[in-house]
């Protein structure tokens, strides 16, 4: 049966009552057993004095003179028996000796009054010897029981207190092994109870709804517990946790920059993030003196595109040109729209000649993959401008004019031209990479 704490509390005060009585109950017994010990310690005491008296008494009178004092010595008989009434509660062996020590004094009492009665005036000297030594030695024997009774009671005392003492003793340690036990026990249900709660609640303040696991049951706290969890149990309802809000921030956050840095159409870096890793890469080429290339690539006749089949289509377009870029160049390369039809492809630790090659890899990319819309096969061209950073460069955007005038030199040379913007002759034309003839057809048409 489960008790609440009050019902515990209220058993382990009542159990320490019940102890500390049963523990008055042992003491009082023992002091009664002591009692009835010493009390025929002082009667066995008693009798041998009496008994010693008596002997004394004969040894030293003359009891066959005739101012022998008869009365005295009767007297004294007289209250030797007095005392052996009175006995008090005796063991069996005491008893035993008590009624060896009456039998015996009623022996000297007669053996008494007959030597007194007749006082043998004419008997021989050796019968008044013998008689008179019958009496003594009838003595010694009442006063040789009496000490054996007093060393009987001796003995008893000492086994009395020794047993009493360990009946004390036993029932005062079991009493103290109660009290601690059940203060212990009381102490671990409060504060290991205590402790669950305080955890709980610790938990629930860093959103994290902990439910209370009590692991010693008690009303009180189960209560508390119940009340508790109910508790939780609507706020996990309602409410959501720090943990799961902290991830939906963090998600939310990472997903409005990657909106805030990415092209909605192409879904390829904008010109924020361009900048944005420009500018880092730019700085990082002046502090280390590294390489950086930059291509700025435009595709040719959009415009027409746009006009002829729709912006829907460019909008494609645009999409297979980024697809294209994405593909060919390195993962440690980035590739963002510029603005309209224009890209720009940054190029960390590059020199002329690999922009060049990734330059070709697209415009031979491009060329093998056609654009399939409505049922017609549309192929474009790009018109590409490189620059390398240089000294003449001050900042990022100095390098994007000069990539942009590359740029509009490969449009002016025939377009789908790769145009190189060199340092030593920013302002002459660069090397013609490829030359494509237009050609249109009524299924197939390329720029």
């Amino acid at each position: 049966m489960k008790l609440s704490l009050q019902q515990s509390i209220y058993s382990f005060t009542l159990s320490s009552c019940l102890f500390f009585i049963v523990l008055v109950i042992s003491i009082l017994w023992s002091i009664q057993v002591v009692n009835v010990a010493l009390e025929r310690e002082r009667y066995a005491n008693k009798v041998e004095n009496h008994a010693n008296i008596l002997q004394q008494f004969i040894s030293i009178e003359n009891i066959y003179a005739s101012d022998f004092n008869t009365d005295s010595w009767l007297a004294l008989d007289r209250k030797f028996n007095e005392l052996l009434e009175l006995t008090p509660s005796l063991t069996p062996q005491q008893q035993t000796i008590q009624n060896s020590i009456v039998s015996q004094n009623k022996n000297v009492l007669r053996l008494f009054n007959a030597i007194n009665k007749n006082k043998l005036i004419n008997a021989d000297e050796k019968i008044k010897t013998h008689l008179k030594v019958r009496l003594i030695t009838q003595l010694e024997a009442i006063k040789a029981d009496s000490i054996q009774l007093f060393n009987t009671v001796q003995v008893d005392i000492n086994n009395v207190i020794r047993q009493q003492l360990i009946l004390v003793l036993s029932i005062l340690s079991l009493t103290l092994f109660i009290l601690v036990y059940g203060a212990f026990k009381l102490v671990k249900i409060f504060r290991t109870s205590l402790k669950e709660v305080k955890f709980a609640f610790a938990k629930n303040r860093s959103g994290n709804f902990q439910k209370i696991q009590l692991s010693n049951k008690s009303e009180e706290f189960e209560s508390i517990a119940n009340a508790f969890n109910d508790m939780n149990t609507e706020l996990s309802e309602t409410t959501v946790s720090l943990e799961s809000m902290t991830k939906i921030v963090e998600e939310r956050t990472k997903v409005l920059e990657q909106l805030s840095n990415t092209d909605p159409l192409t879904n390829v870096g904008n010109r924020r993030s361009l900048f944005e890793r420009g500018n880092a890469e730019f700085a990082r080429v002046q502090r280390t003196k590294s390489q950086f290339t930059i291509i700025l690539l435009d595709c040719d006749f959009f415009k027409d595109v746009n006009d002829q089949f729709g912006h829907s289509c460019g909008d494609e377009v645009l999409k297979c040109i980024c697809k294209i870029c994405s593909e060919e160049i390195r993962n440690i390369d980035f590739f963002a729209r510029y603005g309209g039809e224009e890209f720009i492809i940054l190029l960390p630790d590059s020199e002329l000649s690999g922009a060049v090659k990734t330059a070709e890899r697209i415009q031979d990319s491009l060329a093998n993959n056609c654009l399939l819309f409505e049922g017609k096969d549309i192929r474009v061209t790009i018109s590409i401008g490189i620059c390398m950073v240089n000294n003449k460069h001050t900042s990022f955007e100095d390098v994007i004019k000069d990539a942009d005038l590359a740029m509009y030199r490969a449009k002016e040379n025939g377009r789908n031209r790769i145009e190189v913007m060199d340092d030593d002759s920013p302002d002459e034309e660069a090397t013609d990479d490829t030359s494509l003839d237009t050609a249109i057809s009524d299924n197939n048409i390329s720029y």
